[in-house]
Protein backbone atom coordinates (compact mmCIF):
# COMPACT_ATOMS: atom_id res chain seq x y z
CA UNK A 1 0.00 0.00 0.00
CA UNK A 2 1.72 3.00 -1.22
CA UNK A 3 2.49 5.64 1.54
CA UNK A 4 1.84 9.57 0.72
CA UNK A 5 2.44 12.83 2.47
CA UNK A 6 0.25 15.81 2.58
CA UNK A 7 0.84 19.21 3.70
CA UNK A 8 -1.81 21.61 5.35
CA UNK A 9 -2.96 24.61 3.92
CA UNK A 10 -4.96 27.44 5.04
CA UNK A 11 -6.65 30.61 3.53
CA UNK A 12 -6.17 33.57 4.21
CA UNK A 13 -8.51 34.04 6.55
CA UNK A 14 -6.80 31.55 8.61
CA UNK A 15 -9.43 28.74 7.53
CA UNK A 16 -8.59 25.05 6.71
CA UNK A 17 -8.35 24.18 3.16
CA UNK A 18 -7.75 20.59 1.57
CA UNK A 19 -4.19 19.53 2.09
CA UNK A 20 -1.76 19.98 -0.60
CA UNK A 21 1.66 17.83 -2.01
CA UNK A 22 4.86 18.65 -0.31
CA UNK A 23 6.53 19.33 -4.11
CA UNK A 24 3.43 21.94 -4.74
CA UNK A 25 3.84 23.45 -0.84
CA UNK A 26 7.66 23.97 -1.90
CA UNK A 27 6.76 25.93 -5.11
CA UNK A 28 4.43 28.16 -3.36
CA UNK A 29 6.64 28.86 -0.64
CA UNK A 30 10.05 29.28 -3.53
CA UNK A 31 7.66 31.84 -5.05
CA UNK A 32 6.77 34.21 -1.87
CA UNK A 33 2.77 33.12 -2.33
CA UNK A 34 2.84 30.98 0.91
CA UNK A 35 4.26 31.25 4.45
CA UNK A 36 5.39 28.67 7.09
CA UNK A 37 2.97 29.02 9.89
CA UNK A 38 3.26 25.91 12.16
CA UNK A 39 5.96 23.35 12.14
CA UNK A 40 4.65 20.62 14.64
CA UNK A 41 1.66 19.97 11.79
CA UNK A 42 3.55 21.76 9.09
CA UNK A 43 1.27 24.39 7.81
CA UNK A 44 1.49 26.37 5.47
CA UNK A 45 -1.00 29.68 4.50
CA UNK A 46 -1.19 31.19 1.43
CA UNK A 47 -1.08 35.00 0.43
CA UNK A 48 -3.36 35.45 -2.10
CA UNK A 49 -6.98 34.14 -2.65
CA UNK A 50 -8.23 30.85 -3.81
CA UNK A 51 -11.14 28.85 -3.93
CA UNK A 52 -12.54 26.78 -0.64
CA UNK A 53 -13.80 23.41 -2.56
CA UNK A 54 -13.19 20.80 0.33
CA UNK A 55 -14.44 16.91 0.65
CA UNK A 56 -15.79 14.97 3.80
CA UNK A 57 -13.58 14.28 6.06
CA UNK A 58 -13.82 12.00 9.15
CA UNK A 59 -11.29 11.98 11.69
CA UNK A 60 -11.01 8.77 13.80
CA UNK A 61 -9.42 8.81 17.47
CA UNK A 62 -8.31 5.21 19.09
CA UNK A 63 -7.89 6.83 22.24
CA UNK A 64 -5.19 5.37 25.02
CA UNK A 65 -3.78 5.43 28.30
CA UNK A 66 -0.37 6.13 27.16
CA UNK A 67 -0.58 6.88 23.07
CA UNK A 68 -3.56 8.15 21.05
CA UNK A 69 -3.71 7.02 17.55
CA UNK A 70 -5.41 9.55 15.37
CA UNK A 71 -5.92 9.30 11.41
CA UNK A 72 -7.98 12.06 9.01
CA UNK A 73 -9.30 9.90 6.04
CA UNK A 74 -11.24 11.20 2.83
CA UNK A 75 -13.40 9.51 0.15
CA UNK A 76 -10.33 8.54 -2.23
CA UNK A 77 -7.16 9.13 0.91
CA UNK A 78 -5.80 9.61 4.48
CA UNK A 79 -4.54 12.77 4.96
CA UNK A 80 -3.13 12.54 8.38
CA UNK A 81 -1.75 9.72 10.61
CA UNK A 82 -0.43 10.10 14.02
CA UNK A 83 0.77 8.60 17.29
CA UNK A 84 0.80 10.86 20.04
CA UNK A 85 2.83 9.91 23.57
CA UNK A 86 0.80 11.23 26.13
CA UNK A 87 2.87 12.37 29.52
CA UNK A 88 2.61 9.80 32.37
CA UNK A 89 4.86 12.13 34.88
CA UNK A 90 2.22 13.85 36.07
CA UNK A 91 1.61 12.00 39.19
CA UNK A 92 5.64 11.96 40.02
CA UNK A 93 5.72 16.11 39.45
CA UNK A 94 2.86 16.99 41.75
CA UNK A 95 4.50 14.50 44.50
CA UNK A 96 7.80 16.59 44.44
CA UNK A 97 6.28 19.49 44.02
CA UNK A 98 4.65 18.96 46.98
CA UNK A 99 7.37 17.74 48.72
CA UNK A 100 9.40 20.87 47.87
CA UNK A 101 6.21 22.92 49.52
CA UNK A 102 6.40 21.28 52.47
CA UNK A 103 9.99 21.37 53.13
CA UNK A 104 9.88 25.36 52.92
CA UNK A 105 7.29 25.47 55.08
CA UNK A 106 9.14 23.33 57.43
CA UNK A 107 12.02 25.92 57.07
CA UNK A 108 9.44 28.99 57.44
CA UNK A 109 11.74 29.98 54.25
CA UNK A 110 9.29 31.48 50.89
CA UNK A 111 6.52 30.09 53.57
CA UNK A 112 2.94 30.02 52.03
CA UNK A 113 -0.36 29.02 53.41
CA UNK A 114 -1.16 25.68 52.47
CA UNK A 115 -3.60 26.40 49.48
CA UNK A 116 -6.16 23.24 49.66
CA UNK A 117 -7.18 24.94 52.84
CA UNK A 118 -8.74 28.09 51.62
CA UNK A 119 -10.91 26.04 48.96
CA UNK A 120 -14.56 25.30 48.91
CA UNK A 121 -16.21 22.30 47.12
CA UNK A 122 -17.10 24.85 44.36
CA UNK A 123 -13.07 25.34 43.53
CA UNK A 124 -11.58 21.51 44.36
CA UNK A 125 -10.75 19.82 41.05
CA UNK A 126 -13.51 17.55 40.33
CA UNK A 127 -10.71 15.27 37.77
CA UNK A 128 -7.34 13.67 39.05
CA UNK A 129 -4.47 15.51 37.92
CA UNK A 130 -3.50 12.35 35.90
CA UNK A 131 -6.91 12.00 34.18
CA UNK A 132 -7.40 16.07 33.87
CA UNK A 133 -4.07 16.04 31.82
CA UNK A 134 -5.05 12.78 29.69
CA UNK A 135 -8.25 14.48 28.81
CA UNK A 136 -6.60 17.88 27.79
CA UNK A 137 -4.36 15.73 25.43
CA UNK A 138 -7.21 14.53 23.69
CA UNK A 139 -9.07 17.20 22.91
CA UNK A 140 -5.76 19.41 22.38
CA UNK A 141 -5.18 16.55 18.99
CA UNK A 142 -8.30 16.77 17.97
CA UNK A 143 -8.48 20.79 18.17
CA UNK A 144 -5.08 20.91 15.84
CA UNK A 145 -6.19 18.57 13.52
CA UNK A 146 -9.46 20.61 13.64
CA UNK A 147 -7.44 23.59 12.97
CA UNK A 148 -5.59 22.68 9.94
CA UNK A 149 -8.35 20.09 8.21
CA UNK A 150 -11.90 20.95 7.32
CA UNK A 151 -12.95 18.06 9.75
CA UNK A 152 -16.69 17.36 9.27
CA UNK A 153 -16.99 14.13 11.51
CA UNK A 154 -15.40 12.66 14.09
CA UNK A 155 -15.27 9.63 15.47
CA UNK A 156 -13.64 7.83 18.70
CA UNK A 157 -12.67 4.63 20.16
CA UNK A 158 -13.25 4.72 23.90
CA UNK A 159 -12.70 1.12 25.05
CA UNK A 160 -10.89 -1.86 23.75
CA UNK A 161 -14.02 -3.81 25.53
CA UNK A 162 -17.47 -2.49 26.00
CA UNK A 163 -18.40 -2.66 29.69
CA UNK A 164 -21.80 -3.00 29.14
CA UNK A 165 -21.49 -6.29 27.65
CA UNK A 166 -19.28 -7.65 30.10
CA UNK A 167 -22.13 -7.82 32.59
CA UNK A 168 -24.86 -9.05 30.33
CA UNK A 169 -23.46 -10.05 27.21
CA UNK A 170 -27.48 -10.70 26.12
CA UNK A 171 -27.57 -7.11 26.16
CA UNK A 172 -29.59 -5.33 22.44
CA UNK A 173 -30.17 -2.22 21.05
CA UNK A 174 -28.64 -0.38 19.00
CA UNK A 175 -24.52 -0.83 18.50
CA UNK A 176 -25.03 -4.46 19.60
CA UNK A 177 -27.13 -6.37 16.97
CA UNK A 178 -24.08 -7.66 15.51
CA UNK A 179 -25.07 -11.54 16.46
CA UNK A 180 -23.14 -13.74 19.29
CA UNK A 181 -19.93 -13.39 17.86
CA UNK A 182 -19.44 -9.68 18.14
CA UNK A 183 -20.32 -10.32 21.65
CA UNK A 184 -17.66 -12.89 22.11
CA UNK A 185 -15.05 -11.04 20.84
CA UNK A 186 -15.90 -8.52 23.41
CA UNK A 187 -15.02 -10.58 26.29
CA UNK A 188 -12.02 -11.77 24.23
CA UNK A 189 -10.85 -8.66 24.20
CA UNK A 190 -11.07 -7.18 27.47
CA UNK A 191 -9.18 -10.78 28.88
CA UNK A 192 -6.53 -9.67 26.12
CA UNK A 193 -6.31 -6.39 27.69
CA UNK A 194 -6.79 -7.81 31.47
CA UNK A 195 -3.85 -10.24 30.71
CA UNK A 196 -1.75 -7.49 29.14
CA UNK A 197 -1.77 -9.85 25.75
CA UNK A 198 0.92 -12.42 27.20
CA UNK A 199 0.29 -16.18 27.74
CA UNK A 200 -0.14 -17.41 31.31
CA UNK A 201 3.30 -19.38 30.86
CA UNK A 202 5.39 -16.71 29.52
CA UNK A 203 8.33 -15.52 32.07
CA UNK A 204 11.25 -13.27 31.89
CA UNK A 205 12.83 -15.81 30.08
CA UNK A 206 10.66 -17.65 28.29
CA UNK A 207 8.12 -15.11 26.14
CA UNK A 208 5.49 -16.52 23.92
CA UNK A 209 5.36 -14.92 20.70
CA UNK A 210 2.71 -16.74 18.98
CA UNK A 211 -0.75 -16.17 18.38
CA UNK A 212 -2.42 -15.76 21.17
CA UNK A 213 -5.76 -17.50 22.40
CA UNK A 214 -8.29 -17.17 24.94
CA UNK A 215 -9.14 -20.64 26.95
CA UNK A 216 -11.48 -22.02 29.15
CA UNK A 217 -10.74 -22.85 32.48
CA UNK A 218 -13.95 -24.90 32.83
CA UNK A 219 -14.93 -26.04 29.64
CA UNK A 220 -18.60 -25.19 27.57
CA UNK A 221 -18.85 -28.96 27.50
CA UNK A 222 -18.53 -29.39 31.44
CA UNK A 223 -21.14 -26.38 32.10
CA UNK A 224 -18.21 -23.53 31.56
CA UNK A 225 -19.17 -20.04 30.38
CA UNK A 226 -18.19 -17.59 27.94
CA UNK A 227 -17.51 -15.14 31.10
CA UNK A 228 -14.27 -13.21 31.81
CA UNK A 229 -13.50 -15.25 34.82
CA UNK A 230 -13.63 -18.34 33.50
CA UNK A 231 -10.95 -17.11 29.98
CA UNK A 232 -7.48 -16.82 30.44
CA UNK A 233 -5.02 -16.04 27.89
CA UNK A 234 -2.35 -18.47 26.19
CA UNK A 235 -0.43 -18.38 23.23
CA UNK A 236 -1.12 -21.34 20.79
CA UNK A 237 1.84 -23.38 21.28
CA UNK A 238 0.37 -23.65 25.00
CA UNK A 239 -3.62 -24.19 24.36
CA UNK A 240 -2.54 -27.70 22.67
CA UNK A 241 -0.63 -28.81 25.18
CA UNK A 242 -3.15 -27.74 28.12
CA UNK A 243 -5.88 -29.78 25.76
CA UNK A 244 -3.64 -32.22 25.45
CA UNK A 245 -3.22 -32.72 29.15
CA UNK A 246 0.62 -32.02 28.83
CA UNK A 247 0.38 -29.33 31.17
CA UNK A 248 -1.82 -28.13 33.36
CA UNK A 249 -3.24 -24.50 35.02
CA UNK A 250 -3.24 -24.53 38.87
CA UNK A 251 -7.14 -22.28 39.15
CA UNK A 252 -5.52 -21.46 42.43
CA UNK A 253 -2.09 -19.38 41.26
CA UNK A 254 -3.93 -17.28 38.85
CA UNK A 255 -4.14 -13.99 39.59
CA UNK A 256 -4.87 -11.44 37.51
CA UNK A 257 -3.54 -7.44 37.76
CA UNK A 258 -5.23 -4.61 38.33
CA UNK A 259 -7.12 -2.18 35.59
CA UNK A 260 -6.07 0.58 36.25
CA UNK A 261 -5.19 2.25 33.26
CA UNK A 262 -8.87 0.76 31.99
CA UNK A 263 -10.71 2.41 34.97
CA UNK A 264 -9.17 5.74 34.13
CA UNK A 265 -10.02 5.38 30.28
CA UNK A 266 -13.76 4.48 31.48
CA UNK A 267 -13.52 8.57 32.85
CA UNK A 268 -12.18 10.17 30.47
CA UNK A 269 -14.09 8.66 27.89
CA UNK A 270 -17.27 10.02 29.90
CA UNK A 271 -15.22 13.36 30.00
CA UNK A 272 -14.65 13.06 26.00
CA UNK A 273 -18.75 12.44 25.09
CA UNK A 274 -19.61 14.93 27.27
CA UNK A 275 -17.30 17.93 25.74
CA UNK A 276 -17.74 16.22 22.39
CA UNK A 277 -21.66 15.83 21.93
CA UNK A 278 -21.53 15.67 17.94
CA UNK A 279 -18.87 12.77 18.24
CA UNK A 280 -19.38 9.27 17.10
CA UNK A 281 -18.87 6.57 19.65
CA UNK A 282 -17.23 2.50 19.03
CA UNK A 283 -15.61 -0.06 20.88
CA UNK A 284 -12.15 -1.48 20.37
CA UNK A 285 -12.74 -4.83 19.28
CA UNK A 286 -15.44 -3.77 16.24
CA UNK A 287 -12.35 -2.00 15.19
CA UNK A 288 -10.04 -5.02 15.80
CA UNK A 289 -12.52 -7.43 13.63
CA UNK A 290 -12.53 -4.68 10.62
CA UNK A 291 -8.72 -4.60 11.02
CA UNK A 292 -8.21 -8.38 10.76
CA UNK A 293 -10.61 -8.77 7.54
CA UNK A 294 -8.52 -6.25 5.95
CA UNK A 295 -5.40 -8.24 7.24
CA UNK A 296 -3.39 -5.15 8.86
CA UNK A 297 -0.93 -5.09 11.56
CA UNK A 298 -1.88 -3.50 14.93
CA UNK A 299 -1.10 0.15 15.95
CA UNK A 300 -2.33 3.11 17.86
CA UNK A 301 -2.63 4.67 14.07
CA UNK A 302 -4.10 1.97 11.73
CA UNK A 303 -6.72 1.47 14.30
CA UNK A 304 -7.65 4.81 14.12
CA UNK A 305 -7.56 4.59 10.18
CA UNK A 306 -10.11 2.02 11.09
CA UNK A 307 -12.13 4.02 13.59
CA UNK A 308 -11.80 6.61 10.73
CA UNK A 309 -13.88 4.62 8.53
CA UNK A 310 -10.05 4.14 6.05
CA UNK A 311 -11.01 0.83 3.79
CA UNK A 312 -9.02 0.67 0.92
CA UNK A 313 -7.82 4.57 0.79
CA UNK A 314 -3.96 5.43 0.28
CA UNK A 315 -2.26 5.35 3.31
CA UNK A 316 0.33 8.36 4.32
CA UNK A 317 2.98 8.10 6.66
CA UNK A 318 2.51 8.23 10.24
CA UNK A 319 4.04 10.89 12.04
CA UNK A 320 5.09 10.72 15.76
CA UNK A 321 4.76 13.38 18.44
CA UNK A 322 5.04 13.72 22.29
CA UNK A 323 3.28 16.02 24.74
CA UNK A 324 5.57 17.85 27.55
CA UNK A 325 5.37 20.47 29.79
CA UNK A 326 5.24 23.99 28.51
CA UNK A 327 7.92 25.18 31.16
CA UNK A 328 10.36 23.90 33.24
CA UNK A 329 9.95 25.11 36.57
CA UNK A 330 11.99 22.06 38.75
CA UNK A 331 13.83 23.30 41.45
CA UNK A 332 17.15 22.99 40.01
CA UNK A 333 19.45 19.93 42.18
CA UNK A 334 22.78 21.06 43.66
CA UNK A 335 25.74 19.34 43.21
CA UNK A 336 27.95 18.06 45.53
CA UNK A 337 31.03 19.70 45.49
CA UNK A 338 29.99 23.11 43.57
CA UNK A 339 28.67 26.05 44.96
CA UNK A 340 24.73 26.54 45.51
CA UNK A 341 23.45 27.46 41.78
CA UNK A 342 19.39 28.47 41.77
CA UNK A 343 18.09 29.29 38.20
CA UNK A 344 15.72 32.51 38.86
CA UNK A 345 14.57 33.33 35.47
CA UNK A 346 12.91 31.63 32.23
CA UNK A 347 15.16 30.74 29.62
CA UNK A 348 14.36 31.84 26.45
CA UNK A 349 14.82 28.93 24.72
CA UNK A 350 13.53 26.04 25.82
CA UNK A 351 14.15 22.10 25.19
CA UNK A 352 13.10 20.55 21.58
CA UNK A 353 12.92 24.29 20.40
CA UNK A 354 13.68 24.77 16.43
CA UNK A 355 17.01 27.36 15.73
CA UNK A 356 19.10 27.37 13.50
CA UNK A 357 22.93 27.87 13.45
CA UNK A 358 25.27 28.35 10.78
CA UNK A 359 21.71 28.13 7.76
CA UNK A 360 20.92 24.70 9.51
CA UNK A 361 18.11 23.63 11.49
CA UNK A 362 18.99 21.99 14.99
CA UNK A 363 16.68 20.96 17.86
CA UNK A 364 17.98 22.57 21.11
CA UNK A 365 18.72 19.56 24.23
CA UNK A 366 19.09 22.02 26.91
CA UNK A 367 20.51 25.31 28.52
CA UNK A 368 23.95 25.97 30.02
CA UNK A 369 26.03 28.56 31.88
CA UNK A 370 23.11 30.01 33.10
CA UNK A 371 21.63 30.69 29.65
CA UNK A 372 24.78 31.91 27.86
CA UNK A 373 25.38 28.74 25.68
CA UNK A 374 22.94 26.03 24.36
CA UNK A 375 23.75 22.67 23.38
CA UNK A 376 22.07 21.55 20.51
CA UNK A 377 21.31 18.41 18.06
CA UNK A 378 20.49 17.60 14.37
CA UNK A 379 19.48 14.20 15.17
CA UNK A 380 23.24 12.68 15.29
CA UNK A 381 25.76 14.82 16.46
CA UNK A 382 25.66 17.35 19.38
CA UNK A 383 27.22 20.69 19.57
CA UNK A 384 27.59 23.75 22.38
CA UNK A 385 27.27 26.97 21.02
CA UNK A 386 26.68 30.78 22.60
CA UNK A 387 23.32 31.61 22.73
CA UNK A 388 23.94 34.85 21.02
CA UNK A 389 25.10 33.12 17.19
CA UNK A 390 21.82 31.00 17.73
CA UNK A 391 18.47 31.96 15.32
CA UNK A 392 15.13 30.90 16.29
CA UNK A 393 13.42 29.31 14.16
CA UNK A 394 10.54 27.90 16.06
CA UNK A 395 9.10 27.66 19.90
CA UNK A 396 8.04 23.85 20.70
CA UNK A 397 5.02 24.35 23.32
CA UNK A 398 3.10 21.27 24.98
CA UNK A 399 2.66 18.98 21.66
CA UNK A 400 6.11 18.52 19.93
CA UNK A 401 6.63 16.99 16.54
CA UNK A 402 9.59 14.17 16.83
Amino acid sequence: MSKTMSVFVLNQRDKPLMPTTPRFARKLLQAGKARIVDHTLFTIQLAYATGETRQEITAGMDSGFQTIGVSAVSQNKELFSGEFTLRTNVSSNMTSKRMYRKNRRQRKTRYRPARFNNRTSKHRQKLAPTIKQTVYAHLRVLQKLEENLPIARIRIETNTFDPHKLKNPAVEGIGYQQGDQFGYENVKAYVLSRDQYRCYFASKTSKCFKTLHVHHLIYRSQGGSDRANNLLTLCEKHHKQVHKGTIKIPASQIQHKSLKAATMMNIVKSQLLKQLPNAEETFGYITKAKRQQLGLEKSHAIDAFIVALGVTQARTRIKFFMFKRKNNRQVQRNRKGYKPSIRNQRYTLQPHDLVKFNEKMYRVVGVQNYGKYVKLTDGTNRIVKAIKFITVIFHQKSLIAL
